[in-house]
C-alpha cells in the first residue's frame, strides 16, 4: 500500500488491520488471548478509546469475542488472512478454464484441511489491475499473490508495483520464463519432463515419426521445440505443423499427432473425423497435454499429460504459506507434479 491511503485511515482502522495479521502471523487458534487494552494501546500509540472502538468493530465482525474480568479472545470463526488469486485469463469462469478451478479448489481444500492461518481468494485479473497502486487498501486482510500462469502479460507488469509495496507473490505455471526464478517463489511445470514422458510414450507404442500440431499459442510453440529435441534423442522423426494445414496429406505420412494443449487436440479429432473422415485411433493416433475435462469426455478418451492441477494446488498453498511464515527463509522453486494418462485416442 502507498504511504498516503494508509496515513488518510483513521487510527482505529489501521489497528483492525493489523490486529488480524497479528491474529494470522501467530497462527492464533480460536479462544487465544489476545494482549490487553492497554498493551494495544502502547504499542499502537492511541489512547484506549481508540483501541476499545477498533476491538467494537472486531467483535461485531465475529474476529474476536470479549469476556469482562477475563480479557480479549480470538472468535472460534474468526477470520484468515487472504492469498489473493490471480488468473492469466480474463474471464476464469468459463469452461476452458477448469483447470483454474481445480487448482483453486486444490488451494481452499488444503487451506481448510491443514487449518492454516491464510484462504485464497479468486480475484478476477481486470479489478486487481486497476486497484494493483492500492492492493493493501483494496484487500485489507491480503498477506500476499499467487499468479496463475500470465508471467509476461499479468506478473512481470505487476511485480515491480508489488515489490514497493511490500507484497509477496509468487508463480504457477510452465517454467518457460528463465528469468523468474530471480523475481519470485515459483512452482512450475517442467516442460522438458512433459516432453520426455510423452515422447517416452511414442516409443514404448512403436512410433517412429510423429507431427506436432501448433497454433499462434506461445506455449504450443514452445513445447514443440522442446518435444522435437526429445524426439530427436531418440532418433525419431518429427515435423512441425499448423492447425490451420491440411490434415489429410499429415495423416499419410504420420501414425500419430502431438498436440500441445487439449483444447487443440479436440479440435485436431473433430477435423480428422469430420471432415477428413479419418477415424481416431483406428488410422492415426492423438494425444494432448492439460487433462482438461472434455479431453476425457471424448470418444474415443484423448491420451493426455494431466497437470494435477488440484493435487498442485495444495503443494502451492502449503509451500507459500510456510514462506508467508517464516518457515521458508528463502525465495523457493519446486516442480510441479505431472502424471501421464494413457487412453484410448493413441
Amino acid at each position: 500500500m502507498s504511504a498516503e491511503p494508509w496515513d488518510q485511515l483513521p487510527v482505529y482502522r489501521r489497528i483492525e488491520y493489523e490486529l488480524k495479521r497479528y491474529i494470522a502471523r501467530h497462527k492464533l487458534k480460536r479462544h487465544d488471548r489476545l494482549p490487553s487494552e492497554s498493551q494495544l494501546a502502547a504499542e499502537y500509540g492511541a489512547s484506549i478509546g481508540t483501541v476499545r472502538k477498533a476491538l467494537n468493530d472486531l467483535e461485531a465482525e465475529k474476529v474476536i469475542y470479549r469476556r469482562h474480568g477475563q480479557g480479549t479472545f480470538v472468535a472460534p470463526r474468526s477470520r484468515r488472512s487472504r492469498i489473493l488469486l490471480v488468473s492469466d485469463q480474463e474471464h476464469i469462469y468459463d469452461v476452458l478454464h477448469l483447470d483454474f478451478m481445480n487448482f483453486f479448489l486444490g488451494l481452499l481444500s488444503h487451506a481448510n484441511f491443514a487449518n492454516l492461518a491464510y484462504e485464497p481468494q479468486i480475484v478476477e485479473l481486470e479489478d486487481f489491475l486497476a486497484n494493483l497502486e492500492d492492493v493493501s487498501m483494496v484487500y485489507p486482510e491480503s498477506a500476499g499473490v499467487i499468479f496463475f500462469r500470465g508471467y509476461s502479460n499479468v506478473l512481470r507488469p505487476a511485480a515491480d508495483v508489488l515489490l514497493a509495496r511490500d507484497m509477496p507473490f509468487m508463480y504457477y505455471g510452465g517454467n518457460l520464463y528463465p528469468e523468474i526464478n530471480s523475481l519470485c517463489s515459483t512452482v512450475c511445470h517442467d516442460e522438458e519432463a512433459i516432453a520426455e514422458m510423452i515422447a517416452d510414450y511414442y516409443v514404448k507404442r512403436g512410433f517412429r515419426k510423429a507431427a506436432g500440431i501448433v497454433n499462434s499459442n506461445l506455449i504450443t510453440q514452445e513445447r514443440s521445440r522442446r518435444f522435437a529435441s526429445a524426439l530427436a534423442r531418440r532418433n525419431m522423426e518429427y515435423r512441425e505443423f499448423s492447425e490451420k494445414e491440411e490434415l489429410s496429406p499429415i495423416a499419410r505420412d504420420f501414425p500419430v499427432f502431438n498436440c500441445f494443449v487439449d483444447f487443440l487436440a479436440v479440435k485436431i479429432i473433430q477435423r480428422l473425423e469430420r471432415d477428413c473422415g479419418i477415424r481416431v485411433p483406428d488410422q492415426v493416433a492423438v494425444s494432448g497435454v492439460d487433462n482438461q475435462v472434455f479431453g476425457n469426455w471424448l470418444r474415443p478418451p484423448l491420451t493426455t499429460i494431466d497437470l494435477c492441477h488440484r493435487a498442485n494446488g495444495a503443494l502451492v498453498m502449503q509451500t507459500f504459506c510456510d514462506f508467508l511464515d517464516g518457515s521458508r527463509r528463502r525465495p523457493f522453486h519446486l516442480d510441479a507434479k505431472l502424471s501421464l494418462l494413457p487412453r484410448e485416442s493413441c
